[in-house]
């Protein structure tokens, strides 16, 4: 607002000093208080577009690791057609871990592995008296000549003492009392060995007198199973065999009145959903890195990393990751591209329906090789052949790390925001002292126009007591 000083001198100043000195204080503030705004304001809109670019490399991150592992491409399907006992149940089952592989079998079973198993005569009860009271021992002796005779003490002479002292050993023995239901002696001892030839075994013992203990009857012979193996003959001491096949347990049940056939195969489904998973990711961060760069963008954050150079480094980086040879490449496939994964003109991923069912289907193994490397937990740190998604992850740590681009970055734009609030501070301490000092030279100006209208006041006094003056005639 202008002021007329010649009229406000006229009239004794009349100057509110105060809000005139606060006007030219703020329009020799503002333009340089704006400027630092903006720096701030700017410097923080980076701060904050850095932290969505890191935001965006997380989620690019965590697709990325679930395909960087071998173990993440062991999903198997089993299936077993025939392979029926003769009473129509299934003569054998198997299980499946992550060292499987696809692939097909033929497995019959001849026969299962049992145990040696012998039966005592008859007790009247659990605890009738053996050995006439006194304190024996049971002597097992094993048909395999490199097992050493086991000699059992047994200081509770009666059937259930018997059981327990054997069942308390480690030879591979276990013993129960069985009731027959017979009138006068129901209880029978049965000792049961492991499973295979080379684990059977008699028992004696030095029974001197009284009631005595005799295994004499054997209910099973020990035997190995038998089996064939897509034609191979193989014996086994044990029903539960998991050297045959790798990654697989078979479970023997009964012997197999046809031929089993195993088909094992890809679960493809699980690995498809994680490069779905990907490219949704990648796409979504191609578009909040369009939306950062273009200066002409209404979202919150658009245009604030336009013309950064660091950013744009950025952007290439995270397009080979997309783009390059895998650094472990199959013997047909290299790049994701082979897998139906390409980028279109506009910058964004999409899938080759065909390609990539193809590749699942015909060349899994070149699919988990080209991605993971065939490696598990597999460091990022180092020179490495890591595979597509090994390298991706590098990468990734090496820009969102510690001592990463990105936090560089953001701690020297916070570094230059810390700065603009200083000059800030420092531009309200000089603008204090220009207003002081106004307000010292508006004082000066008030005092001579007092001074000036005290000597107007007295001149006019003096010309109205002058005798000649006519003012009122």
């Amino acid at each position: 607002m202008a002021v007329d000083y010649l009229s406000a001198l006229g009239a004794g100043s009349g100057i509110d000093t105060k809000n005139l000195v606060e006007s030219l204080v703020a329009a020799e503030r503002q333009p340089l208080e704006s400027r630092l705004n903006k720096k701030i304001e700017d410097s923080e809109a980076q701060v904050s577009a850095y932290g969505t670019v890191m935001s965006s490399l997380q989620l690019l991150e965590a697709a990325f690791q679930q395909i960087n592992d071998v173990s993440e491409f062991s999903n198997f399907t089993s299936t077993i057609s025939n392979g029926l006992s003769s009473a129509g149940a299934a003569s054998f089952q198997i299980t499946t871990d992550s060292d499987v592989t696809a692939g097909r079998h033929e497995i019959s079973v001849t026969s299962i592995a049992t145990p040696d198993r012998w039966v005592s005569e008859g007790f009247a009860e659990t605890t009738t008296e053996l050995n006439g009271g006194s304190a024996f021992s049971v002597t097992i002796d094993f048909e395999d000549v490199s097992k050493e005779s086991a000699v059992i003490s047994v200081s509770d002479s009666t059937p259930q003492g018997l059981v327990d002292a054997i069942n308390a050993t480690s030879y591979g023995l276990s013993a129960s009392l069985v009731d027959t239901g017979d009138a006068s002696t129901p209880y029978k001892i049965v000792l049961t060995g492991d499973l295979g030839a080379d684990n059977a075994f008699t028992a004696t013992t030095d029974i001197a007198s009284g009631t005595s203990v005799n295994f004499a009857s054997q209910l099973s012979d020990a035997s190995n199973s038998s089996l064939t193996l897509d034609g191979v003959t193989i014996s086994r001491s044990s029903n539960t065999i998991d050297d045959l096949i790798d990654g697989v347990e078979i479970e023997l049940f009964d012997s197999s009145a046809s031929v089993g056939v195993v088909q094992i195969a890809a679960d493809t489904s699980v690995i498809e959903g994680h490069l779905r998973n990907l490219v949704t990711s990648y796409n979504t961060v191609a578009t909040v890195f369009k939306s950062l760069k273009n200066p002409d963008s209404t979202d919150d954050l658009g245009g604030s990393l336009s013309g950064d150079s660091l950013f744009r480094i950025i952007e290439t980086k995270v397009k080979q990751m997309f783009t390059e040879a895998s650094s472990t490449p199959g013997e047909s496939l290299s790049y994701l591209s082979d897998l139906g994964i390409g980028m279109t003109r506009s910058g964004t991923l999409e899938i080759n329906e065909t390609l990539l069912a193809d590749a699942l289907s015909a060349n899994y193994a070149d699919v988990v090789t080209m991605l993971s490397a065939d490696t598990e937990n597999q460091s990022e740190y180092g020179v490495l052949d890591r595979g597509i998604a090994g390298d991706a992850l590098a990468t990734i740590s090496e820009l969102t790390g510690t001592d990463g681009l990105i936090r560089s970055r953001t701690s020297l734009a916070e570094g230059r925001i810390a700065d603009y609030e200083s000059d800030l501070e420092a531009l309200s301490v000089r603008m204090e002292m220009v207003s002081q000092r106004y307000l010292k030279q508006f004082t000066a100006m008030e005092q001579i126009v007092d001074r000036m209208n005290s000597t107007r006041e007295f001149l006019e006094q003096q010309i109205d007591a002058l005798p000649y003056n006519n003012r009122n005639s």
